[in-house]
């Protein structure tokens, strides 16, 4: 972020805010769906499910639709939705404000960990100005498309990072996953409506992609990946932190040693092991540094990209006692309902 007044809305529009909504509402509804979709905008929570064939999945006439925003950032080493939600707010509400309209949605959540309190002060910042201004509300930049955003932020467990758990501690109750089948949010979910839930990131790709369109965003990546992606890497590198990398294209070694970004490991160390995905994907190792970041591809390895989280181990770390911290972070935040989960996870 080059503005450190980056979250504010005058720095928003002086860079260009707000005109991806404009350009999207200068077109139909299902001209916008149908550009997300073109654009395979994956998503960025976990899953890596294409968002346009998400949103293709709702009930048609089975109205209220609700949108949910999935801010509960909880896996073990993820920070990069809740840096966008920090610095740059606004372009996570325009980009609600787009698939809203695509989707013919008068009602989005943005639901927040509940430890996010800065995140949740300038999201709550940003939404006042927002609507002071036209942005959000009735009658949104003179048109005919009106949308209320609602926020609200959890109690911080880790659990509530799944869909359906977030969705029952949305509606007041305690945050335990649902059965799918029959819930699966696009059919029964908020309120028992139709539910589209959607990460922070994935959304926040929306206002570029209507600036840009499909075509430019798919220069970026690979055929199966494209556009671009935030990893946040901690651990053992000379320079932590947040990074935009292409997906499908840097490869771990790119991104641990390049002079763009981690820098090399600390201290001259040599790597030992690496999590590629948050503290719930299996770790990977030194043969495997020249993986790309891609889905398949770190599948296919036996691990997951995840959530972008990428945690570095040097020779000088206790495996043992690193993974035994984990298992007792699983262990103590596991909700109960899967068997294997709650027995495995105790078994220490």
């Amino acid at each position: 972020f080059p503005y450190e007044d980056s979250y504010t809305l005058e720095r928003f529009e002086a860079t260009g805010g707000y005109d991806g909504l404009r350009k999207a509402l200068s077109r139909r509804p299902s001209d916008v769906h149908s550009e997300v979709r073109d654009a395979t905008v994956l998503g960025r929570g976990g899953a890596g499910f294409p968002a346009g064939v998400k949103w293709g999945f709702m009930p048609p006439g089975k109205f209220p639709y609700y949108l949910v925003v999935n801010g509960d950032e909880s896996e073990p080493g993820t920070y990069k939705d809740r840096l966008l939600m920090e610095r740059d707010p606004h372009q996570l509400i325009e980009g609600c404000l787009i698939t809203c309209y695509a989707l013919g949605l008068a009602q989005c959540f943005l639901y927040v960990r509940g430890e996010m309190a800065l995140a949740q002060e300038r999201i709550g910042e940003a939404l006042n100005d927002a609507y002071a201004n036209g942005y959000v509300g009735k009658n949104i930049l003179g048109t005919d498309f009106s949308v209320d955003i609602t926020l609200t932020w959890g109690a911080g467990a880790y659990i509530v990072g799944e869909e359906t758990a977030l969705i029952e501690s949305l509606e007041g109750n305690r945050g335990m996953p649902r059965l799918k089948p029959p819930y699966f949010p696009a059919a029964i979910g908020l309120y028992g409506q139709p539910t589209i839930v959607n990460n922070v990131e994935t959304l926040a790709n929306l206002p570029w992609l209507m600036n840009n369109g499909a075509d430019q965003y798919k220069t970026y990546g690979s055929e199966s990946s494209p556009g671009t992606r935030m990893v946040a890497v901690s651990g053992h590198v000379k320079r932590p932190g947040v990074y935009e990398i292409e997906q499908g294209v840097t490869t771990f070694r790119d991104l641990f040693y390049s002079d763009n970004f981690c820098q090399g490991i600390r201290e001259g160390h040599e790597l030992k092991m690496f999590v590629p995905g948050g503290g719930s994907a299996p770790w990977l190792f030194p043969e495997q540094v020249d993986l790309p970041l891609e889905a398949s591809a770190v599948g296919a390895a036996g691990s997951m990209l995840g959530s972008g989280a990428i945690i570095v181990m040097d020779e000088t770390t206790d495996a043992v006692k690193a993974a035994l911290r984990l298992v007792r972070f699983y262990a103590r935040e596991s909700c109960g309902k899967c068997t294997p989960c709650r027995e495995g996870t105790t078994w220490e």
